[in-house]
């Protein structure tokens, strides 16, 4: 009896042992299934080997989380001799101008539509550098008499000069904007239909630089020499250094009366809209006002075009005080300084495109302003070219051998993943009040979404339609430019009595870059973006770190600063209540603020501009925000997340905010990085990385970063 109860109690030993031991497999391997794996393909190894090879692992990431992201990248990618910055979109616009070169030269011709055609005439022509000697200045002398100027720089003021005509034709013929600036756009107000804007234009050269002249001395000496190189190039018996100098110091009197860009993005600011009779009578207008033509202006910016500008017209004024100012310093001003100013824009705009003196001339002013210490290669300037003429037409070649459909549908998924977190985060947010949110959530939800490339493109005909009244004169260059320009502004000018597209794309799709549009409420993706490390990196932690990110940041724009005035429907109006906007003004702050703060050790002395640059600074904070929620629910969705190879340590909430750190990741010159702090409307890389983390709770605590360390400071500013 004692042997079987032994047996008995052995056997029941066994039997619990195998069940605790089968109940023990089983939460392992459960537990198992639902840890994050490595991902082993190509791709993951490589976006692995990427990520690892940018880190800077001796440093802190709570202390300086941009150089532990990018330290190991910013030693290995210096700025290349022919560019002045170097970053991720650097990268991949170079690799996109290598493709179009490609496509470009590519001797199979066969079964192309006419619009492909001439973008490769234009290309061939734009190659032909010896044509252009061949041609020499000829081409300049004969613009400057048609558009009203003399042959050489002018020594003595011309007696039939008028800047109303010279002004006026080079808008039409050349497309360039002197002393004012006249477009046809959406009225901001209405955006079913469109309107003749006016509004103010820089000099030529930074107005920043040319309102702080000592401060920026070094830069506008570079300036003043290469004026005067390029005047004894072209005419030698012309007094060089007084043009020169003339042309400074008027550029520098234009900038004193432009409206400054902090007044122009506030609140307070106001545009006019006029009838063309109040327009052309003054409207309040100095007396000096009567003393220019501005109907001959008028007349002669919409001469060839199916446009008459009637009293019924409505014009819209961005800057009437600039104007009325202009208009008095045109009074006060020798014409013959006038003339050399007018004289000088265009000729420093073609002369370019005919003899190398003048490419040689703008290479060593760069060199020396910028930083730039080699000359771009000629075929990349010419792919450039042709894409911003032609680009429609190169989308056709680029999309059907580089972009795969797939990508769009996943990318769209993103999209709308981010556009529901941000509508998750504004139903929660505390200081807006219910009509202002329910407002919000509308215009949201009217955003339309175009990636990868417009539907139409794959249609030849209507491809070619497109183009059908762009010529190019294969063979000469200054001709082509002529052509091209004519027929663009031409089409842009009589698109005043057509009804806005609120469909179009406001970038080809061989652009690498991402774009809100406030009066189409219209976020695009062009294709050229859409590839690692932005996209397309394996792993959806990377991707929606990094494309997401800019899919937020787009996203955001139409609530920034900026966007916020624009309702569903592209209108500017006033749908914030006063107790919200005031909340919503005061979170804004605490960004500008913030950003106002930041400066880098290589420029002393120059800080980010925080309210130029709020804005971008605002859509980088809701953008990051809104790309994690989508994250998540993302990985709720999907279910188990992918982990890095070489990365084992790292959680997928790590490489997210690793994916959206190493898209900054850059290197410039002090003369580029010095231009983007002084008038950029974006923050300096690295101030991007930096300040937007640092305004992050996920941030410090994916990487437990203690409260009161460099990123993750007590204070933080949250706005969307």
């Amino acid at each position: 009896a004692r042997t079987v109860r032994c047996s008995w109690v052995v056997i029941v030993s066994l039997g619990l042992s195998l069940a605790v031991l089968a109940v023990y497999t089983t939460v392992v391997v459960v537990v198992d299934l639902k840890a994050p794996k490595p991902c082993l393909t190509e791709v993951c190894v490589n976006t692995a080997s990427r990520v690892l090879a940018a880190l800077n692992k001796s440093v802190d990431p709570c202390d300086d989380f941009y150089e532990f992201a990018c330290g190991g990248w910013i030693e290995k990618n210096p700025v290349p001799e022919w560019a002045t910055s170097w970053d991720q979109l650097a990268i991949l616009r170079e690799k996109l101008v290598t493709d179009l070169r490609e496509l470009l030269e590519d001797k199979n011709d066969h079964g192309l539509p006419k619009s492909v055609l001439k973008a490769k005439a234009l290309y061939r022509t734009c190659m032909d550098v010896d044509k252009l000697e061949v041609y020499g200045t000829a081409p300049i002398t004969d613009l400057l008499l048609q558009l009203g100027l003399p042959p050489t720089p002018p020594s003595v003021s011309s007696d039939n000069f008028s800047w109303e005509q010279v002004s006026g034709r080079a808008r039409r013929t050349l497309g360039l904007s002197v002393l004012l600036s006249v477009q046809v756009a959406e009225d901001v107000r209405n955006t079913s239909r469109n309107r003749v804007v006016l509004e103010q234009v820089s000099p030529g050269f930074s107005d920043r630089y040319l309102r702080q002249a000592d401060k920026f001395s070094f830069e506008l000496e570079q300036y003043r020499i290469y004026i005067t190189s390029m005047i004894k190039a072209f005419h030698p018996d012309t007094d060089a250094e007084r043009f020169a100098d003339d042309i400074i110091e008027f550029s520098k009197t234009l900038a004193g009366i432009m409206t400054p860009v902090e007044v122009r993005r506030s609140g307070t600011h106001l545009f006019h809209e006029l009838s063309v009779t109040q327009l052309l009578g003054g409207n309040g207008a100095p007396p000096e006002w009567h003393q220019h033509d501005w109907q001959k202006y008028i007349d002669l910016v919409f001469s060839n075009t199916s446009v008459s500008l009637t009293d019924g017209d409505r014009v819209i004024v961005m800057d009437l005080p600039y104007l009325h100012r202009l208009a008095g310093t045109l009074a006060r001003t020798d014409p013959l300084i006038t003339e050399r100013f007018l004289w000088w824009s265009v000729f420093s705009t073609v002369a370019p495109m005919t003899r190398a003196i003048f490419r040689t001339l703008g290479f060593e002013f760069s060199r020396a302003a910028w930083g730039l210490r080699a000359r771009v290669d000629r075929h990349k300037a010419c792919a450039a070219n042709v894409n911003a003429n032609y680009g429609l037409a190169l989308s056709y070649l680029y999309v059907n051998k580089h972009f795969d459909e797939h990508e769009r549908e996943k990318a769209i998924e993103m999209i709308e993943d981010v556009r529901e977190s941000f509508a998750e985060a504004a139903r929660s947010l505390p200081w807006m009040d219910d009509g202002t949110r329910d407002t919000a959530l509308h215009k949201l939800r009217a955003i339309r979404t175009f990636v990868g490339f417009p539907a139409w493109l794959m249609d030849t005909h209507k491809l070619d339609r497109h183009y059908e009244h762009v010529e190019v004169v294969e063979g000469n260059l200054f001709e082509s430019y002529l052509k091209l320009t004519w027929a663009t502004v031409k089409k842009s000018l009589e698109s005043l009595r057509e009804t806005p597209d609120r469909n179009r794309w406001v970038a080809t799709a061989t652009t690498v870059n991402a774009f809100y549009s406030a009066t189409l409420n219209s976020v695009t993706f062009p294709a050229g973006i859409l590839q690692p490390p932005f996209y397309g990196n394996g792993i959806e932690a990377i991707n929606y770190g990094s494309i997401g990110a800019i899919m937020g940041h787009e996203v955001t724009h139409g609530f920034d600063d900026q966007g916020r005035r624009y309702d569903s429907d592209g209108n500017l109006a006033s749908w914030w209540s006063r107790e919200t906007l005031e909340q919503y003004q005061a979170r804004v702050r605490c960004i500008v603020e913030q950003y106002d703060q930041y400066g880098l050790p290589q420029l002393a002395g120059y800080n980010v501009h925080g309210f130029n640059t709020q804005g971008e600074n605002i859509a980088d904070n809701g953008g990051l925000r809104a790309a994690l929620r989508a994250y998540r629910r993302h990985e709720a969705r999907a279910g188990r997340a992918a982990l890095l190879p070489g990365l084992p340590g790292h959680t997928p909430t790590q490489l997210f905010f690793l994916g959206f750190a190493q898209i900054w990741c850059g290197n410039s010159t002090t003369g580029a990085l010095k231009s983007k702090m002084v008038e950029g409307v974006h923050s300096p890389n690295k101030i991007r990385v930096i300040g937007t983390l640092s305004n992050s709770k996920e941030f410090s605590e994916a990487w437990k970063c203690p409260l009161g360390s460099p990123m993750n400071p007590e204070h933080k500013c949250v706005l969307w």
